[in-house]
């Protein structure tokens, strides 16, 4: 895996130079985007303020949405972004990976997980990074699921409102043990004190309640599985650790899943994480290793969870 110190060597050697004109392009937007801010709605409130005409207000919102389609926004900027920026991070970090910006993990892979049991109504993502590491085939990407929810009134109308079941990174990788069956980890939101809750949370599930030896990561997960010998033929002393250790180093909800030979990992976050902000330098080197961080943290499941070593059969 590439380290901190090779990206800055790449970043000053070869990136930083390549992205003075698309940090241009960035400073033109915001600054067509506070001249138009300005210019329409300053006087449109002392309008409103003076003479308390709702039109005039109207006007401004119609015409700074014209304005923002048509002059302001740079159409291209964010597809520009990601091919001059994210695509030569993924490359950089290894040759073997491909990125593609509008691909993402499909819905019945995510399904497949059970991870998540509720049915999806609706689901987007991007930012699919797909490839192989040594001998594990993996792929991740951004993903949105969620499901709606129809209310009527005692007046007879109806109101949709939309519920997000997982927002975040999920990933997709060839585990290192043969096997058939679902175990799913999932985080332990009650503690040990409340061991009924975690019996309640999986009685909708096929899978059932495994109790397993490791005091520290009982703690953090839940196991449901459908066979609990092979729940532990899964999740081995060395695993747990392994998967202790990474959810240190996330502060959100950390999903896992071990689904017929492959293994599952949604990771939460409510932020895109591979698209630019406008209100930050592009040259700037802090800026940009958020960004390889994050792939690096992605990529780096592979060794975290020592993927690469195969057991038995498993080649």
């Amino acid at each position: 895996m590439k380290t901190l110190e090779e990206f800055e060597n790449y970043y000053n050697k070869s990136l930083r130079t390549d992205l003075v004109n698309l940090d241009a392009r960035r400073k033109r937007v915001v600054k067509r985007f506070l001249i138009t801010l300005f210019a329409i709605f300053i006087p449109s409130v002392a309008i409103f303020i003076i003479t308390g005409l709702h039109l005039g207000i109207a006007a401004s919102v119609i015409a700074f949405i014209i304005l923002f389609f048509f002059w302001v926004r740079d159409k291209l900027f964010v597809k520009d972004f990601k091919e001059q920026v994210i695509n030569r991070i993924v490359y950089f970090i290894s040759p073997d990976l491909t990125y593609d910006p509008k691909g993402h993990i499909n819905l019945s892979e995510f399904v497949t997980s059970r991870l998540f049991l509720t049915s999806v109504d609706r689901y987007n993502g991007d930012d699919l990074v797909y490839g192989k590491i040594d001998r594990t085939e993996f792929r991740f990407s951004e993903f949105k699921a969620e499901y709606k929810q129809v209310t009527t009134d005692s007046k007879g109308r109806t109101q949709t409102t939309w519920h997000t079941i997982f927002r975040g990174i999920f990933y997709i990788a060839d585990f290192n043990k043969e096997f058939s069956g679902s175990t799913v980890v999932l985080p332990n939101v009650f503690g040990n004190r409340f061991g009924f809750m975690k019996k309640l949370m999986g009685a909708t599930r096929r899978e059932k309640l495994v109790r397993l030896e490791d005091p520290d990561f009982s703690r953090q997960f839940n196991v449901y599985s459908d066979d609990q010998v092979k729940a532990r033929y899964v999740l081995s002393t060395s695993l747990m650790q392994r998967i202790t250790e990474f959810r240190k180093k996330h502060k959100n909800n950390v999903y896992l899943s071990f689904v017929d030979s492959k293994m599952y990992l949604g990771i939460s976050h409510n932020k895109n994480l591979f698209e630019p902000n406008y209100l930050r330098s592009l040259v700037r080197f802090d800026v940009l290793r958020e960004y390889f961080d994050d792939l690096v943290l992605a990529v780096g499941i592979v060794e975290d969870m020592n993927l690469n070593t195969r057991i038995w059969t498993k080649t």
